[in-house]
């Protein structure tokens, strides 16, 4: 079913009932883990939490809302993994990139990522709102591992975590969408070319 021309629903609120809130969320993610993005929907959705098909549209437009949450709430699990914190930031962060190219190739990476880009791109209108609330763009882990170099002063003090993580981590999440192959050098130079304009300058 097209989650675009006929899953549509106008009324959106804040849940009554946090327990069917969660199974909702719990549910999607388990059967984004067992069967494909498109042919999921919201009556599969429904029946797997134990609840109506209207209690979801009365808190998403859409099963790609659904989905988005569930990926932003953590019941989606993370194919990334996280970032090292030894004190040598150039150090963690080629091993970031390492790791995070070998995973991010995998089969079940690459549906994960597809499943998330569709699901931002057909969520409606509650879309920047889901985002906002999780502060996805400030507490992601990258950005915080630069973040915590500001303190230290191993980066320049004008230094935008956030962008510095978008630097690193746009490039490879595109990369694995296009199907593009992991390349090792690529990412050791692509940490290297961020790393050169954040580094404190003499």
């Amino acid at each position: 079913m097209s989650d675009v021309a006929g899953d549509e629903a106008p009324r959106r609120g804040r849940p009554r009932s946090e327990a069917s809130h969660r199974a909702v969320l719990v549910a999607a993610a388990r059967l984004l883990e067992e069967v494909p993005f498109e042919d999921i929907t919201v009556e599969g959705i429904a029946a797997a939490a134990g609840v109506g098909k209207q209690t979801i549209y009365r808190w998403w437009d859409n099963k790609s809302a659904v989905i988005l949450e569930a990926f932003l709430s953590g019941d989606v699990k993370s194919q990334f993994t996280s970032v090292p914190h030894t004190g040598d930031l150039r150090a963690d962060l080629y091993d970031w990139m390492a790791e995070a190219l070998r995973i991010g190739f995998t089969e079940s990476a690459l549906a994960m990522a597809r499943s998330l880009l569709s699901a931002l791109l057909h969520s409606g209108d509650g879309a920047k709102e889901m985002l906002d609330d999780y502060r996805v763009w400030d507490q992601d882990a990258l950005t915080e591992r630069i973040r915590a170099e500001l303190a230290t002063g191993s980066v320049h003090p004008d230094t935008d975590p956030r962008a510095a993580a978008a630097a690193l981590i746009d490039p490879v999440i595109l990369r694995i969408i296009a199907g593009g192959e992991p390349d090792q050098e690529w990412g050791r130079a692509l940490v290297r070319t961020v790393l050169e304009g954040i580094e404190p300058r003499n």
